[in-house]
């Protein structure tokens, strides 16, 4: 359990950085740098997606920072893990700026609840709902817990990849030169296989 612990949380951080934080488009200067939450924003205004060329779901960006934000409350207050209450609060709290990366960029009341992103404030509030509420699911099957992150993170990570292939070219042309991965978006890969080894640890042990 000592090994399995820092995996496990390490591998949740990195996603929710990687899905929220990091830029999985990276061009210098800053401006031009885009992390998941940018990027649902910024091909909303792509030329091919305005006229209809291209067919995007903006809001599988967020899925990995989304499984994230849900996820590391679960798990950091599981009693089969047995972490510090300090670290506990510590890790439940980071899930704040999680939460609030979800939200629209612009925090406008009107903003927030309506059509287009309703669905992101009620995510937002609930991932920090959640993080006070956790304690309640603490005695939760470890293993069933693991196995369910490490599936959704996979399946939020595929989608999120793919509407980064659909909107490449797109980006590109915009660029002005080819657009690849970047850095956040292995560091968000690097976290989804982290949690898949957790998972297959944890069914490993305890089989």
């Amino acid at each position: 359990m000592k090994t399995f612990r820092p995996i496990l949380i390490i591998s949740l951080l990195a996603l929710a950085i990687g899905g929220g934080f990091a830029p999985w488009v990276y061009r210098p200067p800053v401006a031009l740098q885009l992390a998941p939450p940018g990027l649902a924003e910024y091909v909303k205004f792509l030329r091919e997606v305005r006229l209809g060329m291209v067919s995007l779901q903006r809001l599988h960006f967020l899925l990995p920072l989304t499984v994230a934000a849900f996820s590391l409350p679960l798990v950091v207050v599981n009693e089969q893990l047995r972490l510090h209450w300090s670290l506990n609060w510590l890790l439940r709290l980071s899930v704040i700026p999680m939460a609030l990366s979800l939200l629209s960029p612009i925090w406008a009341p009107a903003r927030l609840i309506n059509d287009e992103f309703r669905l992101q404030t009620l995510v937002a509030g609930a991932a920090i709902g959640l993080t006070l509420t956790a304690f309640l699911f603490k005695k939760l099957s470890l293993k069933g817990l693991v196995s369910a992150v490490a599936l959704l993170a996979m399946a939020g990570l595929g989608l999120a990849l793919r509407q980064f292939h659909l909107a490449n070219a797109a980006i590109a042309a915009t660029y002005a030169s080819p657009v690849s991965l970047g850095w956040g978006g292995w560091l968000t890969i690097a976290g989804a296989t982290g949690l898949v080894i957790s998972g297959i640890w944890v069914w490993r042990k305890t089989n």
